[in-house]
């Protein structure tokens, strides 16, 4: 079995032939400024969904990065402007 990034972190493998590896997943902390997209889901749902979805981020929403501010990030979604830590951000799978 081959895992693409090494370890699992609760991926289910996908299967190609007879080598298992695993789809690619994005965090939004990965993206890059002017770069949009669409939050999927929330790698550990049960510490930072709550705090996630109180800013009004919610699966299916679409963000693009503004601005990296050393730990912060600016991202837009809609009409707002929101700055999140990375560490929040590393939770947040986008598309």
């Amino acid at each position: 079995m081959r895992y693409r990034f090494g370890h699992s972190r609760g991926r289910t493998p996908v299967e190609t032939d007879t080598i298992k590896t695993y789809p690619s997943r994005t965090s939004l902390k990965e993206l890059q400024v002017g770069e949009a997209a669409h939050i999927v889901d929330f790698f550990n749902p049960d510490e930072i969904a709550r705090k996630i979805e109180a800013m009004g981020l919610r699966k299916g929403k679409k963000i693009t990065v503004l601005q990296k501010l050393g730990r912060g990030i600016l991202i837009k979604t809609n009409n707002s402007r929101i700055v999140i830590t990375s560490d929040v951000a590393k939770n947040i799978e986008v598309k």
